[in-house]
């Protein structure tokens, strides 16, 4: 009988310090508001109303060497992290085709003087230079406003056509010089076309008897008397 009111008293007490045990672990833990700033075209867009965006429009990953935290997001990209104990976290958010920059979230406390403390909790952009974000983050009225930093773009348009860039190209150049050359020998008349002809023939002509005459005389041998 002695042995079973021990072993009651041993279970009682281990209950009491597993009750106490989860009371200071939920004390050493802070609930985190948070809302990703979308724009509000988005919002009042047809789009934004579709069944599968009521599902989960989107998702929050928060993590660190020892916790991972997934929660959704709301239509309007509100999220909630219950539970959230001390430390530095990092968060990385996706809602749709929206890019939002990684974001540091450390999760600290003050002490007030009489032996109790308060949480604080810094949101701050991951990138650089870095930079404190807006909201606490702790209540529902001041959550911490993560912005967007780009959209995914699926598709990348082909690059335009500049007449500019055309006209440096050589091969284009001397295509045209061509062709105008082309354009301005059909505004002379045929007979001045001819006569030019005629004129260019007898020009070559006359240089090919030159260059002959001029190989000729150097051939000759030289002839030295005594």
């Amino acid at each position: 009988m002695f042995r079973v009111t021990h072993l009651a008293l041993v279970a009682a007490l281990l209950l009491m310090l597993d009750s106490m045990t989860s009371v200071i672990a939920e004390e050493e833990t802070v609930t985190y508001f948070g809302q990703l700033r979308l724009p509000s075209p988005y919002l009042r867009h047809p789009d934004c109303f579709q069944p599968l965006n009521s599902i989960q429009p989107g998702s929050v990953l928060l993590y660190n060497s020892q916790h991972t935290f997934v929660v959704p997001t709301a239509r309007d990209g509100s999220f909630t992290v219950y539970k959230l104990p001390y430390g530095t976290y990092i968060l990385q958010a996706e809602y749709h085709n929206f890019v939002f920059p990684t974001v540091r979230v450390d999760v600290a406390y003050l002490d007030t003087g009489d032996g109790n403390h308060e949480p604080l909790i810094r949101t701050s952009a991951n990138d650089y230079p870095v930079r404190q974000l807006e909201g606490s983050g702790l209540d529902e009225e001041n959550p911490a406003i993560i912005p967007i930093s780009g959209t995914h773009r699926y598709y990348i348009p082909r690059q335009q056509m500049d007449l500019m860039s055309l006209l440096k190209n050589p091969m284009v150049v001397m295509m045209l010089i061509s062709a105008s050359l082309m354009g301005l020998m059909k505004l002379f008349p045929e007979e001045e076309i001819r006569e030019s002809q005629k004129m260019t023939r007898e020009w070559q002509k006359k240089l090919v008897k030159t260059v002959s005459g001029d190989k000729a005389t150097t051939a000759k041998p030289s002839i030295t008397t005594r």
